[in-house]
């Protein structure tokens, strides 16, 4: 089977449009999850998302929502293995519509971003790939009504994505706190951007840099430091 193996867990994700990649392990390994009591994994896929705030955040309840049938088996396959089994729910609903009792401390998202791009040939993954399938506008309204008022949202989408991103939240009442920006390399334009949002305004949100590699294609050490907890080897 094809299954990616961290420290903790592993990911099989056969049945998934998209598979774990580098996005998700960032996001999941920086996100500040660590003191919320309930976490939201918009868009769960394999699960990885869920599972990383699973192992960071020891009394968490986490629940991970996902529209693919597929990926939803994929999702709980992956849960059941895990040694956090009782704690991640997995849930076949798309999250314009569901209505929870609860509401998320936490809500976590890997969006789909591909709005101008070529479409697959499966629509599976151009439902994983496409915001067409779930605008910016869509999903940032459905987390808004599902956080606590002091929680927090966290997402990662590609750079020139940001500004039209942050406007969205800002009009509702979602404020930047904190933004990472992804580079491959030194002095190479950023390709993605982590993004947190609350509903408290701060006067200057912190604004950082994120290199992956090396000149030479080595992991960099902050890499290396933000991921080590999960990769087995980077």
């Amino acid at each position: 089977m094809n299954a990616f193996h961290f420290k903790q867990f592993s990911v099989h994700h056969e049945l998934c449009a998209m598979k774990v990649g580098t996005d998700s392990v960032l996001l999941g390994a920086w996100s500040d999850c660590c003191s919320a009591h309930t976490v939201l994994d918009v868009g769960t896929g394999s699960g990885i998302l869920a599972l990383m705030a699973a192992q960071r955040n020891p009394s968490a309840h986490i629940t991970a929502i996902e529209i693919d049938p597929s990926a939803v088996q994929q999702a709980e396959f992956n849960v059941r293995q895990s040694p956090w089994a009782e704690r991640i729910t997995v849930i076949l609903a798309d999250i314009r519509c569901w209505n929870p009792q609860t509401k998320f401390d936490c809500i976590l998202c890997n969006p789909p971003f591909y709005s101008n791009g070529l479409l697959s040939p499966t629509d599976l993954r151009n439902q994983a790939r496409q915001t067409a399938c779930l605008p910016f506008e869509d999903l940032i309204r459905a987390c808004v009504s599902l956080l606590t008022e002091q929680g927090t949202f966290h997402v990662i989408i590609p750079a020139e994505s940001c500004d039209l991103f942050s406007q969205l939240c800002w009009e509702n009442n979602l404020y930047a706190l904190r933004k990472v920006w992804v580079h491959t390399k030194e002095n190479k334009p950023a390709k993605r951007v982590l993004l947190s949002f609350s509903r408290t305004q701060v006067p200057y949100p912190l604004s950082e840099q994120l290199v992956l590699k090396t000149q030479t294609n080595e992991p960099t050490e902050e890499y290396r430091l933000l991921t080590g907890d999960f990769y087995l080897k980077l």
